[in-house]
């Protein structure tokens, strides 16, 4: 199935290791809710740019699966929708909940379109992690930022076009050529495993320091999760969905793999998707990355809460330099979300994402951790 956003930004370049993507480690407040039986719906105010205005319009309900491609139910409305699971059965001892123990997978494309949508996540992570914490009393996280493309990209910047001839990185002068390059080995440079060190233009620049591990463990710190987070502009167009498959393999989550102790059968997974183009260098079926997504979680969908920050429908004129959804072909990250229990989409184009991620996805958070029954 072809997908393409209504307006692009320009070219898209392809991932060279496209082939290799299945192989992995192996080489502030919500505006409003409505609440009724089973749903939720969490209603984002408008954003603006400039005098042109954007509104989040996706419409998400639970799919009950695809077969060996992806379903394309329309995506349409102007508020974006999550489904709730049902309470357990009466019969079944209270869930345990997962006291507050959760591991977050975020999954960034770093594509030269994003420096905006990079801000604005960093600007909304501190309110995230805070309407969280405040839902428990032992908040307990992983945290994860996920290498969406299989690079390095400092490799980018140590090039002739850089700083073999330049001295720098571009429109980046924090990178300091050559000095890091020796700390690069094979993991950060595996599709899925957990980023330590971003370089290129509008990336951290420096590695991070995460006690030995791939992802942060504890109380959420944002200047680390910015070290993470801020990917930059200089990766390939990403097979983003796959990356989430490789992140939560027993290859890369084993005792020898590059995300060794991020992955626990007690805990709660939350992931999210933030890329502002079409998903065309997945492999994998909506259908496949859920059920290998299940699989990690003992085959429990109710254990997981997939978040995606993607292109919205169109609603009124155009804001300049935003993409939006063309229907009836809906996106692939829509697709896989759209499989699990706990979801929600937000506008890759918003303002600000702390009402989506303060709102409907701070309350999933909450919900699905009360229903968790561990492994």
């Amino acid at each position: 199935m072809t997908r393409h956003p209504r307006y692009a930004r320009g070219a898209m370049r392809r991932l060279a290791l496209a082939a290799a993507v299945l192989t992995g480690c192996n080489n502030d407040a919500p505006s409003g809710f409505a609440t009724g039986p089973g749903v939720t719906t969490f209603q984002p105010s408008s954003s603006s740019s400039g005098a042109a205005s954007s509104t989040s319009a996706s419409t998400s309900s639970t799919s009950t699966g695809s077969g060996g491609e992806d379903s394309a139910a329309n995506s349409s409305g102007a508020v974006s929708t999550f489904d709730m699971a049902p309470p357990p059965d009466l019969d079944d001892p209270t869930p345990e909940g997962c006291k507050g123990k959760i591991d977050f997978l975020f999954l960034i494309s770093a594509l030269f379109t994003m420096r905006h949508e990079q801000d604005q996540l960093l600007a909304s992570f501190p309110g995230f992690m805070e309407t969280i914490a405040t839902d428990f009393v032992d908040f307990d996280a992983h945290l994860m930022s996920v290498n969406v493309d299989g690079t390095w990209r400092g490799d980018y910047c140590e090039s002739p076009d850089w700083c073999l001839n330049k001295g720098n990185c571009g429109e980046d002068v924090d990178y300091e050529c050559g000095k890091y390059v020796d700390q690069v080995g094979p993991c950060d440079e595996t599709l899925g495993a957990g980023l330590v060190f971003n370089a290129g233009p509008y990336a951290y620049n420096k590695p991070c320091d995460l006690g030995g591990n791939r992802y942060m463990v504890g109380e959420p710190d944002p200047e680390t999760f910015k070290c993470i987070a801020q990917v930059g502009t200089f990766g390939d167009d990403p097979p983003v969905a796959d990356s989430l498959v490789e992140a939560l393999s027993p290859n890369l989550n084993g005792p020898e793999g590059c995300n060794a102790g991020f992955l626990r059968d007690d805990a709660l997974l939350v992931f999210v998707f933030i890329k502002d183009n079409e998903d065309d260098e997945s492999w994998l079926s909506a259908k496949k990355v859920y059920e290998a997504v299940v699989a990690a979680k003992g085959g429990d969908d109710h254990a997981v809460v997939a978040l995606a920050i993607i292109p919205q429908v169109l609603m009124g004129e155009p804001v300049a330099d935003c993409v939006y959804n063309d229907p009836p072909i809906q996106q692939h990250l829509l697709d896989v979300i759209e499989l699990f229990p706990y979801h929600a989409d937000g506008d890759i184009c918003a303002d600000s994402y702390a009402p989506f991620f303060k709102g409907a996805a701070a309350s999933l958070v909450h919900e699905a951790c009360n229903a968790f029954i561990p492994q």
